[in-house]
């Protein structure tokens, strides 16, 4: 990791943990909601499963449920969390700040995200093995995990550059929540349309490897597609971003 990436966290580690403690609902996110839901699919599925066992078996599709709920959901609410702190740091100008310290945007960028993304596979880990619904390896979770942060940085991205600020930024918090549960309606449409599909919704790549590798068939390919595609939005964002700042 870059030193200079490595300072940023000594200096802007503990204004991030003021401003999540500050807003109580982001810290309510961070500690309640995401552990809640993740505890809850324990009992949640397997209730459902009995509602509905006269029509459909449900447990097959416990590991999409995990995929769909966790996988997607996890970094979608975390990047809604960091594109939250954008927005405050923007509006008391700590972002325009940054162009008279030591501390440069692109350094400033890698520590918020990086350390993000970070989370996002721990929390990941963790909240699948709170679910208890299906058993993968750990290297399945963590190669899953590892693919969906990446939705962390996008989401977080596109609120600091669209939204103009908080309660815009709640107002559009559902419309992102369908947006990263979409990917689960492709599993059900014929093939040509799962990839066209899966080219605005990536998160449908590491869905897709977490559901495989618990039915014994991991798709390891999807890592590739899974990488490049929100690579390349993530570039693009990222530019945009800097474009946004320094106007």
């Amino acid at each position: 990791m870059n030193t200079h990436v490595i300072r940023a966290m000594g200096v802007l580690a503990p204004n991030d943990l003021r401003l999540i403690w500050r807003d109580g609902f982001l810290l309510s996110i961070m500690a309640f909601v995401l552990p809640l839901a993740c505890l809850g699919l324990r009992w949640l599925a397997p209730f459902a499963a009995e509602l509905v066992a006269q029509w459909v078996v449900l447990e097959p599709y416990y590991g999409l449920i995990v995929a769909s709920v966790i996988i997607a959901g996890q970094p979608v609410m975390l990047g809604f969390v960091i594109g939250i702190l954008f927005i405050e740091e923007r509006d008391e100008g700590t972002l325009l700040a940054l162009q008279a310290s030591p501390l440069s945007l692109r350094s400033f960028l890698g520590y918020r995200l990086l350390v993000a993304m970070g989370l996002n596979v721990v929390l990941t880990t963790i909240g699948v093995y709170f679910a208890g619904l299906v058993s993968v390896s750990l290297f399945v979770i963590l190669v899953s995990a590892t693919l969906a942060s990446l939705g962390v940085p996008l989401v977080a991205l596109i609120y600091a550059i669209y939204i103009k600020n908080k309660v815009q930024a709640l107002m559009l918090l559902k419309p992102v929540q369908i947006w990263s549960g979409l990917p689960t309606l492709l599993f059900f449409v014929p093939t040509p349309w799962q990839w066209i599909g899966s080219v605005p919704m990536p998160l449908y790549y590491p869905m897709r490897l977490f559901w495989s590798a618990s039915e014994n068939q991991a798709e390891w390919w999807l890592v590739i597609p899974g990488f490049l595609i929100p690579g390349a939005a993530l570039l693009w964002l990222l530019r945009r971003f800097q474009r946004t700042v320094y106007a």
